[in-house]
């Protein structure tokens, strides 16, 4: 093992070269910019940036890019091949590349950190300085994490398109779900910390980029004011949600490190499973189309028959949607197989996936009528709908 292991960090010194020049550049640059003093007349006014969220982005883009460099081998016969015939097993094979590939994810994030962070110490930006500690240690124990996350995902397709398809569609998809599901849960549904949180607020930290952009947020303020508030403002220019500060934290911990150990558990666990002759085929992962598809049909359709409602002026609207939704997912049907022909059993599941998501519309819209006129709150469904 220890030679392999050398044999892959002398691999990727070059890559690693390349990858810290680009982490640094960017986030010293960033910070040199944005750090800055002013002087109004009256007096200096102190810009202050800690720069924290810079290194977090190198980080999340790290996370993203380097597992599909790393085992982008499994994609293509040629190189399974040649990979697969080196006198190690399967397992240690994914271990080696899985060392490598964090070294390539963690060295550039921690120099461009720590050199951000001094490039706006020698700026005199008056920030507490310690909190750059706990905040470096929190975030490259979530970007390992968030690392394997993405390995494993990438390694659940069979080419490199299907493997970024799934690291993208499963960062999306329990967001997804938590919105098709809370949209009829009122405002302040429940309380967290004698704070109320709303249903879909949740959604905003169950993307697999959350813990460490929660983290970052968190820190950032930290750095910036050595307190924190008791809410936490996460969001973006589309919808903005506060959080209690100590659920926001401890959730995002908690959800980061268990999908985090998840992941690199199943990615071990399957790794002596996979063949080589499945490279460049179809990619029948139970991670991959085979649920991704079903989730997101179902999710999208029954937030479309929950807003439109059932019976009523709506009816046209609603087969209309019925109508699209078919086809959208016949495309998507289409695309997994890389051909028009399709298997019974795809047919069967469009069937499946227009009945499943009428269901639940059916049960989210009931929900809100119930709530409704047991509250006397506002009618969000129908807010909903009158948008649309």
């Amino acid at each position: 093992m220890k030679k392999p292991l050398l044999h892959e960090l002398k691999r990727d010194l070059l890559p690693l070269v390349v990858f810290i020049a680009i982490a640094v550049v960017i986030a010293v640059g960033v910070a040199m910019s944005s750090n800055y003093t002013r002087d109004t007349g009256s007096e200096i006014v102190r810009y202050q940036n800690s720069s924290i969220a810079c290194s977090a982005v190198i980080l999340c883009i790290l996370c993203t890019v380097i597992p599909v460099l790393q085992f982008s081998y499994r994609m293509k016969q040629r190189s399974v091949d040649l990979w697969y015939s080196l006198p190690i097993t399967r397992k240690q094979l994914a271990f080696v590349r899985t060392v490598g590939g964090l070294v390539l994810t963690l060295v550039p994030f921690t120099l461009a950190y720590w050199l951000s962070a001094a490039a706006i110490a020698l700026r005199g930006s008056e920030l507490h300085y310690f909190y750059y500690l706990p905040a470096y240690g929190l975030l490259l124990l979530l970007g390992a994490g968030l690392f394997g996350v993405n390995a494993f995902l990438f390694t659940r397709g069979n080419t490199v398109a299907d493997g970024i398809v799934f690291i993208a569609a499963w960062a999306c998809a329990l967001p997804l779900v938590n919105m098709c599901v809370f949209m009829s849960v009122p405002s302040y549904e429940f309380s967290v910390g004698g704070e109320h949180l709303t249903g879909d607020a949740l959604g905003m930290l169950l993307f697999t980029y959350s813990p460490v952009s929660t983290v970052t947020n968190l820190m950032h303020e930290w750095i910036m004011e050595g307190r924190l508030e008791e809410l936490i403002r996460i969001g973006n220019s589309l919808a903005c949600y506060e959080y209690p500060v100590r659920f926001a934290f401890l959730f995002a911990l908690f959800f980061g490190l268990a999908e985090s150990a998840a992941a690199y558990l199943s990615l071990f666990l399957f790794a002596d499973r996979d063949k080589s002759e499945n490279a460049a085929q179809v990619s029948s992962s139970w991670w991959g189309y085979k649920v991704i598809i079903p989730v997101y049909a179902i999710a999208v359709y029954a937030a479309l028959v929950a807003a439109f409602g059932v019976g009523g002026e709506w009816d046209v609207g609603l087969l209309y949607y019925t109508v699209i939704t078919a086809a959208v997912v016949f495309v998507l049907y289409f695309i997994y197989r890389r051909s028009f022909r399709l298997k019974k059993w795809d047919i069967i599941m469009v069937a499946v996936i227009l009945a499943a998501g009428f269901l639940l519309g059916c049960i989210l819209h009931g929900i809100d009528l119930l709530i409704l006129r047991l509250s006397g709150g506002i009618d969000l469904l129908s807010v909903l709908s009158g948008a649309v």
